[in-house]
């Protein structure tokens, strides 16, 4: 959307918009089988989530891919081990409709997500400032009544909304950010980064998204400036843009807890087919809790390949996106699978602080492709695998933390 017109509408709104995104709910979720302290708790009921209903968690959802692991429960697990039985799911969490710069309804999005693209998940997350104009009347509220009608034992369908109201004192966009999970709409004037974050905070349900690090030359949040009250929060990178990859790194570095995604942020009539790329999601079921129960744990990767798949766990029962504590050192087992036969892998290499590489093994051009990594906490605090096919399509997964 061109920024002109973000701020022209941003104006506009200034004076008479608003909302109250703060609604609470404390208690325990049952999907979070997790020792990580930071995890927030709060659970939601179905119609707030989108979720599927009672029956939802009956789906495969490329279940064929990878086996779960259970944790052996003679095997202590270090503090921050995040445990349980997951199954990959395949989505795009950032797109857009008529409801802000893009084309036709939400409606229609969710549908030909799932008929077309094939899609296990489809949210929809048009621009903040734009859910505020009419008519249509309640923009959101409406992209929410669709994913409820849409949302299926096989499909789930969820909206969201894009901040992106922040900018400098050249009108230079500092960041946009996804929200997930908000039961009302954020104020259409935050006046920057450090506003935006002080509402996500504020809400007890959300979880947020950097999204297209470095699309735009100011889109770095300060250099990922980092603030622990919205690490708690924003749990999500996308690496949809040319130089997300590096940046990804710079915010690991400077402290933030994310986990990769690949979104196509669409705006024509194209949810899941613009490309192959994909973000994926270890859950144990498909509905709207266990959803946002994977993004506030970091079980996420992204991949360039539609059906490919990377799980990495450390120590044999703690998934990837653990924070873990009181550990000198780690085993990574990394796996990767393909449900294409053809498309083989070539090699797993393992990253840590600043990009550097601590360790690589070969693939051989096999299908499926599994490797062991030990990692030293001295190396670095944290470690990314990423996975390379023979065609030049990647996956990355999800960090593992470790800190003695």
């Amino acid at each position: 959307m061109p920024r002109t017109l973000h701020v022209v509408l941003l104006v506009s709104l200034a004076a008479s918009c608003g909302g109250d995104p703060t609604a609470a709910v404390d208690a325990a979720s049952p999907d979070r089988a997790t020792t990580d302290s930071r995890a927030d708790t709060a659970t939601l009921d179905a119609p707030a989530l989108e979720a599927g209903g009672a029956d939802s968690w009956q789906v495969d959802g490329g279940a064929d891919l990878l086996t779960a692991d259970l944790p052996p429960p003679d095997l202590p697990a270090p503090p921050g081990c995040i445990q349980g039985a997951f199954q990959p799911y395949f989505g795009n969490f950032h797109a857009h409709t008529s409801y802000s710069d893009g084309v036709q309804t939400p409606d229609d999005a969710f549908q030909y997500a799932r008929d077309v693209a094939k899609l296990d998940i489809m949210v929809v997350t048009d621009h903040l400032e734009q859910l505020y104009l009419v008519p249509p009347a309640d923009r959101y509220g409406s992209c929410k009544t669709a994913a409820t009608a849409q949302t299926s034992a096989t499909f789930l369908a969820s909206c969201g909304f894009e901040y992106g109201s922040g900018f400098n004192l050249f009108l230079a966009s500092t960041g946009h950010n996804n929200v997930f999970f908000s039961p009302s709409l954020f104020p259409a004037i935050q006046l920057d980064f450090h506003d935006f974050y002080k509402t996500l905070v504020a809400c007890a349900t959300c979880v947020g998204q950097f999204n297209h690090p470095g699309d735009e030359p100011y889109q770095h949040w300060s250099n990922f400036e980092y603030h622990s009250d919205a690490d708690d929060r924003i749990t999500l990178f996308e690496l949809n843009s040319s130089a997300a990859w590096d940046l990804f790194f710079k915010a690991l570095d400077a402290g933030w807890h994310v986990s990769p995604m690949y979104n196509q942020d669409n705006h024509s009539a194209n949810w899941g087919t613009a490309n192959d790329r994909r973000s994926g999601v270890f859950l144990s079921q498909l509905d709207g809790t266990a959803l946002r129960a994977a993004m506030l744990d970091r079980r996420t990767f992204a991949t360039y390949d539609k059906n490919a798949v990377v799980k990495v766990m450390a120590d044999t029962v703690c998934w990837m996106g653990s924070v873990l504590t009181n550990t000198a050192s780690v085993t990574l087992s990394v796996e990767a699978t393909d449900a294409d036969a053809a498309d083989t892998f070539s090699s797993i290499t393992i990253y840590g602080k600043a990009k550097m590489q601590l360790a690589t093994s070969s693939c051989g051009s096999t299908n499926p492709c599994s490797a062991t990594f030990t990692i030293q906490a001295t190396q670095s605090p944290y470690a990314v695998a990423r996975v390379e096919q023979d065609d030049g399509d990647f996956l990355v997964a999800a960090p593992v933390w470790l800190a003695p």
